[in-house]
């Protein structure tokens, strides 16, 4: 009974996930053709969970084969938001590591203030 409820409830939730970004396309965004294969994926969970009722070594099987399936979707996606994080730093994280770099550029003392940073706005000020 636990496989028929992991393989319902995922390909549920993964179904419903892929459903509503495809619905995006009604406002213009393309739909990306792993979508479908993602969806495919869990058509083929809720498949699974039918068959681990009866036959439980053929829904292992069939279970492996659409997360795969899932997966061709979700790994790029993680991949890509992970690779994102780490590559780009935000122009806030980069002015408080490099004391230069608050120097060339205009120093407001309001903004300064409000990220509580005194000693730079002392900086700022001798440097008008």
């Amino acid at each position: 009974m636990l496989p028929f409820c992991l393989y319902f409830v995922t390909g549920i939730i993964t179904g419903f996930h892929v459903y509503t970004l495809m619905l995006l396309s009604l406002y213009g965004v393309p739909i990306n053709p792993l979508e479908f294969v993602s969806l495919l994926g869990s058509l083929c969970l809720l498949i699974a969970a039918y068959l681990s009722l009866f036959n439980p070594r053929a829904a292992a099987k069939v279970a492996l084969l659409a997360s795969l399936l899932i997966w061709c979707f979700y790994a790029p996606a993680l991949a890509k938001s992970i690779r994102t994080r780490l590559d780009k730093h935000s122009s806030v994280s980069f002015a408080l590591s490099s004391p230069a770099a608050i120097l060339s550029f205009e120093c407001d003392p309001n903004f300064i203030a409000a990220l509580g940073l005194a000693q730079t706005k002392n900086v700022c000020s001798n440097v008008r």
